[in-house]
């Protein structure tokens, strides 16, 4: 806890915590002062779900992730323009169907493709990935902070794997092997999530008549992952279910899956239920190497916390690739600059642009649509007024928090 304590005093932030205790584990939300950053964690003790909380701030702040939704020039480092990813990796992710603004980043200004460089795990080659593939696809999956890098690295590692195995177990409705334990009770059921000694991977759920929440956790040690899916069950509160129901497609769905990531709510097929394909298994995992795939990584830095983020293409993706074409999180991007400059634009322009927020964002704030946080929120009405009035848009204390935070991590930045 000191190194993290260390690294918050150093980037001159402070945070307030509360705790919240289910059965024998404890909860933690953490929360950033003046800057609306969030971070969750749990542990069988107060202390260990304040460091976990405390973990996944410093690896959200490292790696970017809770700036991706925010307008922030220069926001990662090693930034480049213009070639980006290798033959293979353009074929996997089939960039030749792709327009080039669907690969043009949300945050900055630029209208190129930027990238940032991740290593081969094996062959060390530099790979740069363009920062808007990466946040469409992979949202936070892969990410760990650490003081020690190899932990960092088994971390983000062990995450993958054990959102991998959830989504292989709900999308194809596999029945697991109950295991006996004592974490089990009337409602909770430990399982063997290994799918047949391949993963070290265990799972946790919660049943109750037709309401069911499914956790995971992935540690080569089988007790710990056992405690990672228990722990994982209940920080979830017990309250935000989903439900076992009989049409494998909707279980499928993607808004269904992404429950599943987000929150743990999302809906399982009734075949979980059912008699085990696989038997329970031996457990005898060395390492994480469990996919025969090319694994790449990228390493921060800062005030004495390493920070990672790990991509194994046609692993860890959370979200289609064809989120790029149908959902990609850029397009807000391309009128931006109408929403902050609309001086510098012709009525009509503006008018009609309008028109389309409010036919495509009818209840959206349009400040956090474009990536800003306004002193007061910006729907088309109060837009229409500032237009009216010829004012300017004015950016609130936290966002102007989040730019200055962004720029300490641009100057203290280590690797």
């Amino acid at each position: 806890m000191k190194n993290y304590n260390l690294f918050f005093e150093k980037l001159n932030l402070e945070y307030f915590y509360e705790f919240k205790q289910i059965n024998d584990v404890f909860t933690c939300e953490l929360k950033l002062k003046d800057i609306p950053f969030i971070s969750f964690g749990k542990g069988g003790t107060p202390d260990l779900a304040l460091l976990s909380a405390q973990g996944e701030m410093a690896e959200r702040i490292l790696t970017r992730n809770f700036f991706e939704e925010y307008y922030v020039n220069n926001l990662y480092p090693d930034v480049k323009e213009g070639e980006f990813l290798n033959k293979e990796l353009k074929h996997f992710y089939k960039i030749d169907s792709l327009q080039k603004e669907e690969l043009i980043d949300f945050n900055s200004d630029s209208f190129e493709i930027l990238s940032i460089p991740f290593l081969n795990r094996d062959t060390k080659e530099k790979v740069y990935f363009p920062i808007n593939l990466i946040q469409n696809l992979y949202a936070s999956n892969g990410m760990a902070a650490h003081f020690d890098i190899i932990e960092a690295y088994k971390n983000a590692k062990a995450e993958i794997i054990e959102r991998f195995v959830k989504f292989e177990v709900i999308k194809y409705a596999l029945p697991l092997p109950k295991i006996d334990h004592p974490l089990n009770s009337k409602n909770i059921q430990i399982y063997d999530s290994s799918l047949g000694g391949k993963y070290p991977v265990m799972a946790a759920s919660y049943i109750e008549d037709d309401n069911i929440i499914l956790a995971f956790g992935c540690d080569i040690n089988q007790e710990k992952a056992i405690k990672k899916a228990y722990f994982e069950l209940l920080q979830s509160g017990l309250n935000n279910f989903g439900k076992i129901i009989e049409d494998i497609e909707d279980v499928r769905d993607r808004f269904n899956l992404i429950n599943h990531f987000i929150d743990l709510s999302g809906n399982v097929h009734k075949n979980f239920l059912k008699r085990p394909l696989f038997e329970v298994c031996k457990w005898n995992f060395a390492n994480y190497d469990v996919f025969n795939k090319k694994e790449y990584f990228k390493i921060y830095k800062c005030c004495g916390i390493f920070a990672l983020q790990v991509i194994i293409p046609g692993i860890s993706e959370i979200y289609p690739i064809e989120d790029l074409i149908y959902n990609n999180i850029n397009y807000p991007k391309f009128f931006r600059d109408k929403i902050l400059n609309y001086q510098n634009y012709e009525k009509q322009e503006i008018n009609d642009l309008i028109e389309e927020i409010s036919l495509l964002y009818p209840f959206t704030q349009i400040d956090s649509l474009i990536g800003i946080i306004a002193k007061e929120p910006l729907f088309i009405d109060r837009f229409k007024e500032i237009i009216k009035n010829n004012q300017k848009i004015e950016f609130s204390d936290k966002y102007l928090n989040i730019l200055k935070l962004s720029q300490i991590l641009k100057e203290k930045n280590e690797v």
